[in-house]
């Protein structure tokens, strides 16, 4: 409970509402979850108008409303008597200060490692929360596949999750004496202030490749965005420690995000020189190892993470929680141990049991399917076939890119639905095709018939990859979700192949 002063003091009173007559419970956007002595945070948002709910808000016992300062008229035409209701410009942009005053700016409290790019944020996310935690830095996760820390687990709706969500996240782990929270912060979450006064103490930037144009029109714009981060990345934090950007040096952009921050600049990478730099990489179907250099010294690392890829996002989690005075030998005892992300370059079946290998990975950009695909190729195997497709109401600019990558560096590309979404399935392989090089490739619309296709027609020694989805359980068709996991089609096609085989012998 916190007294309204605290909270709204800035905000337009023009009813001159006395606001330490009310003590404050909680803070929601949804009026639906209003109790009573709650404050109403009324969000026009992308598709609802939370001042439309205001009445019922009232009704489930809302005693304050924090509303647009444009939507003044509508409240004083819509009630015969106004409501206890404040004003600020921008309800959306407030929702952090609320939180933080409301819960005592819980950012304040944490190492905040922020990771920003179009691929990797998930897995290096996953990395670095697994060095911290198996070095006794107690740590939590915020991302694409929830929030969880021990004994704690949240589902998020968003990869960045909106003001009210993100800080009651925060507070909860401060609350269970965590003391680092890794979180993904996505370009929209970027755009739409969802981190704003969310005290970061780590900036990662992995990587920029085509992604969310229909969102951000252009790479310019994408980039800009992404950039935030470091715009807003202070050279100390709350603490008065010091604040780091981590750089991913062999990026095209790096000097530009470089450029962005105030606060110290390290860097890593592979091509170039850096401050964090692997050599002599080995890969194999079921480890990586490689050279670390830093500081002129050589450090040898053994990871199960397979493919470059996961280099990169290996040396990002090694730089953030080195800089945090972690030391070294101990980061690297923890990197024998970390596990794949669920649909991150996954292996998911058994070489005692099945004579192909099948590969889930999440990459549904040109840039990651294309890294995905080099990565096995490196492998030895016989054939690789590629199972993927590109989402409906979405960015139709990397279609062809994507449907010419699977053909380039697969044996056979098989060309299926994503999330369809309100698109016809039809016009999405249009788009595919269009200037379209090469013929080594199928068209079959629904998923499950795709994947289990491959994997009856592969031969032995052959690998297929299931891209796009990686970790999801369901497909959007229509405006709807239905349950679908690519791991539990391939789990089964590969039963149904094995009992084939069997039967065969």
């Amino acid at each position: 409970m916190k007294n309204a002063s605290k909270i709204l003091f800035d905000a337009d009173n023009p009813y001159s509402i006395n606001l330490t007559d009310y003590n404050i419970l909680d803070i929601h956007t949804d009026s639906r979850q209003i109790k009573p002595n709650n404050l109403f945070i009324a969000i026009h948002g992308h598709t609802v108008d939370g001042h439309i709910y205001i009445e019922q808000a009232i009704q489930k016992g809302a005693q304050l409303i924090l509303a647009n300062s444009d939507r003044k008229e509508f409240i004083e035409t819509t009630f015969s008597k106004v409501p206890a209701v404040l004003y600020v410009n921008n309800t959306y942009n407030y929702l952090s200060t609320a939180m933080n005053r409301f819960l005592d700016y819980p950012s304040h409290k944490l190492n905040v490692f922020g990771i920003t790019g179009t691929n990797g944020k998930t897995t290096t996310t996953n990395i670095l929360n697994h060095i911290l935690n198996e070095t006794n830095n107690k740590s939590g996760v915020i991302g694409t596949i929830g929030a969880f820390a021990e004994n704690y687990s949240c589902q998020t709706e968003n990869t960045t999750p909106d003001p009210l969500v993100l800080q009651n996240i925060l507070n909860k782990m401060v609350a269970l004496g965590i003391d680092n929270t890794v979180m993904e912060v996505s370009s929209i979450g970027l755009m739409e202030n969802r981190t704003q006064e969310t005290d970061i103490s780590v900036a990662i930037f992995t990587n920029l490749t085509h992604d969310h144009l229909d969102f951000h029109k252009s790479m310019e714009n994408y980039m800009h965005a992404k950039g935030k981060l470091f715009r807003d990345l202070k050279p100390y934090n709350e603490r008065g420690e010091k604040n780091f950007a981590v750089i991913n040096e062999d990026e095209e952009t790096a000097s530009y995000f470089k450029n962005q921050t105030q606060a110290a600049v390290v860097t890593y990478g592979i091509e170039k020189p850096a401050d964090y730099h692997a050599t002599d990489i080995n890969y194999s179907q079921k480890n990586t190892q490689f050279t670390l250099v830093h500081e002129g010294i050589s450090y040898h690392i053994e990871t199960p993470l397979i493919g470059e890829n996961n280099v990169y996002n290996i040396l990002a989690a090694i730089a953030g929680a080195h800089i945090k005075s972690i030391p070294l030998d101990q980061i690297i005892e923890t990197l024998k141990t970390v596990e794949a992300v669920s649909g991150r370059l996954e292996v998911v079946t058994d070489t005692s049991k099945n004579d192909i290998t099948v590969v889930i990975d999440y990459a549904h950009t040109p840039m990651g399917l294309e890294k995905t695909l080099k990565i096995l190729r490196q492998l030895g195997h016989q054939k690789i076939i590629s199972v993927y497709g590109c989402n409906g109401d979405r960015d139709i600019q990397k279609r062809p890119l994507m449907a010419q990558i699977g053909v380039d560096y697969s044996d056979l590309a098989i060309f299926t639905s994503g999330h369809p979404r309100t698109e016809d399935q039809a016009t999405i392989f249009e788009h595919m095709r269009d200037g379209l090089q090469g013929d080594n490739y199928l068209e079959i619309t629904d998923r499950k018939e795709a994947i289990e296709y491959a994997i009856k027609k592969a031969n032995s020694g052959d690998l297929i990859l299931i891209a796009g989805k990686g970790h999801e359980n369901y497909q959007i068709i229509g405006r709807e979700k239905y349950p679908f996991d690519d791991h539990i089609v391939a789990n089964e096609a590969l039963q149904k192949r094995n009992k084939m085989n069997s039967v065969a012998k």
